[in-house]
């Protein structure tokens, strides 16, 4: 514990006789209730009864305080720990080395305090605001911790010292009363789920609609403490509401499949290999409705469960930032139905596969990478291209040339006509530069590379549109 002078080391002492009269006044007046009324008090944020502890979190400048409220069986009654007044910069480092450590936090569950703590804290900047002036000294907000053992947590803005005893006793008591006058909340019974399986956010990120933006200059303000806070740039408060919203809920291969507004696409596949391969094959075809996302990895994917009330996620965290590309609801809609039917076709799907990571590669500037997944797109259309030319041969011909490389089948492609000149020079280039990648080691040169992305691409769109029978789709 930091080291007190005689007034905080007064201060201190206060408080804790504080507690301790504010404890035995509720309870004086708890006595004074019916039985059934007493027995609502459980049900309340704001029950003293017995055995009952209190822990208080002191910051000054500003001032504020977070008090935690116990019915544990295994400490004594009116067992009171106070911590602080701190100074704030000092707080995440002594949480950890003190707080966290206390018997009280140990019985209850040190993970889901620290996680209350963390939420609690992070609203800090939109709490004391300069911009509105000193707050007047209130009990804030006050959160139920777990019903069993019981644990409640109150913010107070400025010193629970300062706040009127008889006042607090009597909005408790008062509560306890409306408590009892209710019948105790039965649980709803569970959602039925519609999606278990697997989710990711699409990157680049991406919103779908137009991204709500701040206004006025005041909105402005007012989103500026969380943009601070999430390092991000200025993000309306309200725009919260919204990244859960269900935008698409539909089906794909015969699998319940989910995109929020903020881009979490989802898929009822409880495979996780699967389940991969099929977000990756919606990826690929966003690309053909001008949405360039990049492939998604195993890592990134998480456990997901959609119900009608709401979303369970497992550690996917959304970054929040201004940087987002725009898409419309129709464009990912297309996509998914269009990679539906693309990928029925196994080479199709291969090859909007293979340039999905050739373009994932090179927005990384994994150029290595992206160089050796476009060429296997090229040399497909290559082999794919020499195919239909020697169908037209004698059996026994077309097996005499079965053995000719890359290089001999361009050749001939080109002299018949069927790979056009500036086809086959740039094939040759992108050659070149991959046979010095594989044989010598030669890192490739960036524009080479983005030709050959860019190479893959217009093969992909033309199996695109073959398999789909020359059927008129924007791409």
């Amino acid at each position: 514990m930091p080291e007190l002078d005689d007034e905080e080391q007064l201060s201190k002492k206060k408080l804790q006789e504080m507690i301790v009269g504010l404890i035995s006044l509720f309870r004086e007046e708890l006595e004074k209730l019916t039985q059934e009324e007493q027995m609502a008090a459980s049900r309340t944020l704001d029950d003293l009864s017995k055995p009952c502890q209190f822990m208080v979190i002191w910051m000054k400048d500003p001032e504020f305080q977070i008090a935690l409220i116990t019915h544990l069986t295994q400490l004594e009654d009116k067992h009171i720990e106070v911590y602080g007044p701190l100074e704030n910069l000092k707080l995440p480092d002594y949480i950890e080395d003190k707080v966290l450590k206390s018997p009280m936090i140990e019985f209850l569950g040190r993970e889901r305090v620290e996680e209350f703590l963390i939420f609690e804290l992070g609203n800090v900047n939109l709490l004391f605001d300069p911009l509105h002036g000193i707050p007047q000294p209130t009990i804030y907000r006050k959160s139920r911790l777990s019903s069993d053992p019981y644990g409640a947590f109150w913010f107070i803005k400025g010193n629970l010292i300062t706040l009127d005893t008889q006042k607090l006793v009597e909005e408790a008591i008062k509560g306890i009363k409306s408590a009892a006058q209710q019948q105790p909340s039965q649980s709803p019974p569970p959602s039925k789920p519609i999606l278990e399986g697997f989710g990711t956010y699409i990157k680049p990120p991406i919103w779908i609609g137009e991204i709500p933006r701040p206004k006025s200059f005041k909105e402005k303000m007012e989103s500026l403490p969380l943009s601070i806070r999430l390092g991000s740039g200025i993000i309306p408060i309200s725009t919260l509401m919204y990244l859960g919203e269900r935008v698409i809920t539909d089906n794909y291969k015969n699998r319940p499949l989910i995109v929020t507004r903020s881009g979490y696409i989802s898929i009822g596949e409880r495979d996780r290999t699967k389940a991969l391969e099929l977000i990756n094959e919606i990826m690929s075809t966003m690309h053909l409705h001008n949405i360039k996302c990049q492939v998604v990895r195993e890592i990134e994917l998480g456990n997901v469960t959609f119900t009608e009330s709401g979303a369970l996620f497992d550690i996917n965290p959304f970054i929040l930032t201004t940087q987002r590309n725009e898409v419309s609801e129709e464009q990912i809609k297309k996509s998914v139905k269009l990679a539906e039917r693309l990928t029925e076709d196994h080479k199709t799907k291969t090859l909007l596969l293979f340039f999905l990571e050739a373009f994932s590669h090179f927005s990384n500037t994994e150029f290595k990478q992206a160089l050796t997944a476009g060429w296997l797109v090229c040399e497909i259309y290559i082999k794919d291209s020499w195919a239909t030319y020697t169908s037209k041969l004698p059996p026994k011909r077309r097996k005499k040339l079965e053995g000719w490389d890359v290089d001999k089948k361009m050749e001939v492609l080109n002299l018949r006509g069927m790979l056009q000149d500036d086809d086959y020079n740039l094939l040759e280039e992108i050659k070149l530069a991959r046979n010095k990648l594989s044989h010598e080691g030669e890192p490739p040169p960036r524009d080479i590379v983005e030709k050959c992305v860019n190479l893959s691409f217009e093969i992909v769109k033309k199996y695109a549109k073959k398999r789909l029978g020359g059927e008129d789709i924007a791409f």
